[in-house]
């Protein structure tokens, strides 16, 4: 009688991971990526970018590595020689598949959804020369300069004193000062973004009415913090990190992944107040628009309107359509619901707390009005917020 032989046990893959979690793109690569690593059984490693490469390569030596965009120093050999994969980091001229944002394409939806209000004078901000800065700079002003806009110089500036990494406060609001009005400004990440709106609100230039503000990542914390919530392109960090797992996957399989890139393209614009604005030329829309969303706390009629616009309500009305191609109290609807789906993505504030807050009489005709213009329930959206915030995408 033959006995059987006792079948080897497969050992799970080791994969060393390298990535940050304090910001809100990380953790949806993180999120991605771990998904597919559950599914596939793998045994990973997660480590800061500050860790020591030199030593996790020698003491536990991976099948496959993937590295964020931080690491100190370069990469040793030993994890070059492995499944290596550089997420939100183009090293694929040095021979390391790469999973990275479509730089053009973010700069683009960015440009488009600025040259849709109506703004024709723009420009761009960072606050260093990081490749995807510089990408996302450079496309800006290429695609703007062929649609015919008007360039002013960017915040950044290569040797200029105090250098430019730095939050100069006379120099920013000087800056901001000197732009034209208004002006569509697309700051190269929503961090960067909420130093423009700062340095706006001491200065007392009106956002989006002055400067039109629009970042990239969509992380959901740092655009609602932003006053007024920010415009961002929402890049899918969750599907990045998805991306570089499918990468080792097909490494480990026996594939060829050296050298390889991914760029993966933006979703859309997710549009807030920063940049919900229209060039009014028109005085009489333009006082009237600005004065409802300063008192969008407050239940406002028409005739409310039109006395704090110096005009008769007749002539407002004929002016909002002509202009705008809406109402007064639609204008009004439109900023009560702004002014709600900012407590609700902000505060803990219960939702008849919020309907006093935002000029409505009563929870259910908040309810009714949020479902009508935001498509969910206000409950529904204040969980997808949350949700957002916690992976990042």
């Amino acid at each position: 009688m033959q006995t059987k032989k006792a079948s080897t046990p497969q050992i799970a893959p080791r994969i060393l991971l390298v990535l940050d979690t304090w910001s809100g793109w990380s953790r949806g690569v993180l999120r991605g990526f771990a998904g597919v690593a559950h599914e596939r059984g793998w045994t990973v490693l997660h480590y800061h970018s500050t860790a020591d490469l030199d030593w996790l390569a020698a003491e536990w030596p991976p099948a496959a590595a993937v590295i964020g965009p931080d690491p100190r120093g370069p990469w040793p050999a030993t994890l070059r020689s492995a499944a290596a994969v550089s997420v939100n980091a183009d090293r694929s001229t040095e021979g390391v598949a790469s999973v990275c944002p479509d730089e053009k394409e973010i700069a683009e939806r960015a440009l488009e959804h600025l040259l849709a209000a109506g703004l024709r004078d723009l420009t761009t901000f960072r606050f260093d020369a990081s490749p995807f800065a510089v990408a996302r700079d450079l496309h800006f002003q290429q695609a703007a300069a062929r649609a015919g806009a008007r360039l002013s110089p960017g915040w950044w500036e290569d040797g200029a004193e105090p250098p430019r990494t730095r939050e100069d406060p006379r120099a920013l609001a000087a800056w901001l000062h000197d732009l034209p009005k208004p002006c569509g400004i697309f700051a190269c990440c929503d961090a960067w973004a909420r130093v423009v709106a700062r340095y706006a609100r001491t200065t007392d230039l009106r956002v989006p009415e002055d400067l039109a503000l629009i970042g990239v990542d969509n992380d959901a914390l740092e655009c609602e913090l932003t006053a007024p919530p920010l415009s961002s392109v929402a890049v899918p960090w969750h599907g990045m990190g998805q991306a570089a797992a499918w990468l080792v996957q097909s490494a480990l399989a026996g594939d060829a992944i050296a050298g390889k890139r991914v760029a993966i393209a933006p979703d859309r614009v997710i549009a807030r107040r920063s940049t919900d604005v229209l060039a009014i030329d028109d005085p009489i829309v333009a006082a009237a628009v600005a004065w409802i969303r300063d008192h969008a706390d407050r239940r406002l009629t028409v005739p409310m309107v039109a006395n704090a616009a110096k005009t008769t309500r007749q002539r407002l009305e004929r002016r909002f359509r002509a202009v705008l191609g809406r109402t007064v109290m639609h204008e009004v609807r439109r900023a009560h619901i702004e002014l709600a789906r900012r407590l609700l993505s902000a505060t803990a504030l219960t939702l008849p707390e919020i309907a006093k807050q935002s000029g409505f009489t009563n929870a259910a005709l908040l309810g009714v009005a949020f479902r009508r213009e935001i498509g969910v329930p206000p409950g529904v959206y204040r969980r997808r917020v949350f949700g957002a915030s916690a992976d990042g995408d």
